[in-house]
C-alpha cells in the first residue's frame, strides 16, 4: 500500500516539475509558448463614468447601518451597491406599494448626480426611494420635502439608481 502511494506521490512530483519548467509536453515539434504568455496587460478604460459622491455627511451618518446595507432587501443580488450610505433631499412625487411589500417613492428634484440615463429616461429624472417591510418607516406626503438616508445602488433589472433601503427619512427645510 505504501509503495503504491510513493508511486503516486512520484508521478505528481513530476508533473509539478514539468509544469514549472515552462513545457508542459515533449513532442519538439510542438513549441513552447514564450515566457511572458502567461502575463496580462492591463489597460485602464477610459471612464466616461460620473464620480461616485460622498458618504452621508457627519450628522446623519449615525442613521447609516453597519454591515450589509442590503440587509432585509427582496433579491438583493439585483442590487449593485454604489455608496453603503448616502443622504439625498428631494420633493415626494409619488408614493406606491409593490408586489415584493416594498413602498416605492419617486424623489423629485434631486441633484442630478444621483441619476443615470435610464433614471433620466424611464423615471422622468426621479429618483426611486425603497421603503422596505423589515425596516418600516412611515409614508411620507406628497409633494413634502425630505430627506432620504440609506445606500445608493444600482438595480441591474432596472437599470435606474435608487436608495434601496430607506433607512431614515427627515423632513427637510
Amino acid at each position: 500500500m505504501w509503495a503504491a502511494f510513493a508511486l503516486i506521490v512520484a508521478v505528481v512530483a513530476v508533473i509539478v516539475l514539468k509544469s514549472r519548467s515552462g513545457s508542459s509536453h515533449d513532442d519538439p515539434a510542438i513549441p513552447s509558448p514564450p515566457p511572458n504568455a502567461l502575463e496580462t496587460t492591463k489597460v485602464a478604460a477610459p471612464s466616461t463614468a460620473k464620480p461616485v459622491p460622498p458618504l452621508a455627511p457627519p450628522q446623519l451618518r449615525t442613521f447609516c447601518h453597519g454591515g450589509d446595507p442590503l440587509v432585509g432587501v427582496y433579491s438583493p443580488g439585483r442590487l449593485t451597491v454604489k455608496n453603503p450610505c448616502v443622504a439625498v433631499t428631494g420633493v415626494v412625487g409619488n408614493v406606491t406599494l409593490q408586489h415584493d411589500g416594498d413602498l416605492h417613492i419617486s424623489l423629485t428634484e434631486v441633484d442630478s448626480k444621483w441619476l443615470n440615463e435610464v433614471n433620466i429616461d424611464r423615471t422622468n429624472s426621479d429618483l426611486v426611494v425603497e421603503i422596505v417591510p423589515g425596516i418600516p418607516l412611515p409614508a411620507p406626503a406628497l409633494q413634502s420635502r425630505i430627506t432620504v438616508i440609506g445606500p445608493w445602488v444600482l438595480d441591474t433589472e432596472t437599470g435606474w439608481l435608487e436608495i434601496h433601503p430607506a433607512w431614515k427619512i427627515l423632513p427637510a427645510g
